[in-house]
């Protein structure tokens, strides 16, 4: 393979034209090869699948490299970290778009998304990637819809950069999006505040997630501010099926990762990498956590301590036989207003209080802005169990069952705390 060497000039001079990044390429049989600091350079392209469409719906290109004479591999990483200065970073990332826009087969890849990344020191040339982006599009006659630009927000400090960098690639046509999310410097202020296209997770968390609930919970929970921000989330590094099972609890709408398919040479153009499979062996979870099991007992005892209320019972003995069954932190009862009428019922046996004892005493507390109370005036009658939470009384995690109950002609919400097991949740 005859690929052209090159000298690179000082940090003065930036040598990042597109001419300048073709004389660095060698087509062999119609494949782009690069060439940079006695390095050979090939692309490598990893689906991206939809959730609820269920096929792939992109690639991210990645660079894939080795040495020149012993074709020994050489690890991204280390190869990034090859270059002597700026203008070498610069050179070698617009030379990696380069190649992958040149591999990726445009041709039969029209209605799918390519994903490119785009290094902090092109953001931080300012708008010095303005010439190069548009002749790279025009070159490889790529529609700027069909592109992804994928930037590390978390290692741009100066927000104006990044924001102009954002504008620059949204105005080009092309949809941007927000890499490594959620690993060190991330700042979800910037999320809302710059309001990407889509917001890609870092690995971590979902590596995180298989091995702990407090992790799961959180991924929830920030997929959710995403979603709230106006973006789609993108799930990757999604390696095992315990990881795409909590990925598709996640409510994430992009997944990637080695479980559903591996980097290729060649874009992988069809398949649903195992994610209907997934989907029927992980059907959606009953929301509110109706899928714990160990949850159905308190269930139908609540609906017992309903009637006794609804009998004219006090709730101390409506609950009685609910409170008997272990793991209940507070029964209480509120007007259709949120305020709560009377003391809180707490076990027999339950120990004082400490950690949040100013929240302890709930006289004058109004429940009104609480999901389960606000869910349960919407639907009367029906039975409502939250998201598991930090309970501001009792300091312990637990999820609420409510459900409205008819009274003298008044309207009442029974709210009973259960304590909630993390071991109990199925995936």
């Amino acid at each position: 393979m005859q690929l052209v060497a090159r000298a690179y000039p000082e940090t003065q001079h930036l040598p990042a034209s597109l001419g300048e990044i073709q004389q660095a390429i060698a087509v062999v049989v119609g494949r782009a090869y690069g060439y940079f600091n006695e390095t050979i350079i090939d692309s490598a392209f990893q689906p991206i699948y939809s959730v609820p469409h269920r096929r792939i719906v992109g690639h991210e290109g990645l660079l894939r490299a080795s040495t020149a004479q012993e074709c020994r591999p050489i690890s991204p990483l280390d190869l990034l970290a090859s270059a002597a200065n700026e203008s070498q970073s610069v050179f070698l990332d617009r030379l990696c778009r380069t190649i992958h826009m040149h591999n990726y087969q445009v041709e039969k890849t029209e209605n799918l998304w390519l994903f490119l990344n785009v290094s902090a020191q092109v953001i931080n040339r300012r708008r010095d990637h303005e010439p190069f982006f548009a002749d790279l599009l025009a070159q490889y006659q790529v529609a700027p819809r069909q592109v992804v630009i994928e930037i590390v927000e978390g290692v741009i400090p100066d927000f104006a950069l990044l924001t102009e960098a954002v504008q620059f690639y949204r105005e080009a046509g092309c949809v941007v999006a927000i890499d490594d999310f959620g690993a060190e410097a991330s700042d979800l202020e910037r999320i809302w505040r710059v309001s990407p296209d889509i917001v890609k997770l870092d690995r971590k968390i979902i590596a995180a997630a298989e091995f702990n609930h407090k992790a799961r919970r959180v991924l929830k929970a920030t997929v959710a501010l995403i979603h709230e921000a106006g973006s789609l989330a993108l799930l990757e590094g999604v390696e095992t099926a315990t990881q795409a099972a909590i990925a598709l609890d996640s409510n994430a709408d992009l997944l990637q990762g080695y479980y559903f398919a591996r980097p290729d040479p060649i874009p992988l153009l069809e398949g649903d990498g195992g994610l209907g499979e997934l989907a029927a062996n992980h059907p959606p979870a009953l929301r509110d956590g109706m899928q714990h099991q160990s949850l159905q007992p308190y269930v139908l005892e609540f609906k017992c301590a309903l009637l006794r209320l609804a009998s004219g019972q006090g709730l101390k003995a409506a609950c009685n036989a609910l409170i008997a069954l272990g793991r209940i932190d507070n029964c209480y009862m509120t007007d259709g207003d949120g305020r709560q009428i009377g003391p809180t019922v707490r076990p027999p046996n339950a120990g004082q209080i400490t950690r949040f004892m100013p929240l302890a005493d709930v006289r004058g507390a109004n429940w009104a802005h609480k999901p389960y109370h606000y869910r349960a005036m919407s639907q009367p009658g029906e039975l409502q169990i939250s998201h598991p939470y930090l309970s501001i009384t009792s300091s312990r995690l637990c999820i609420t069952l409510s459900a409205t109950f008819q009274y003298g002609g008044q309207t009442r919400v029974l709210c009973c705390d259960v304590e909630w097991l993390e071991e109990g949740v199925r995936l």
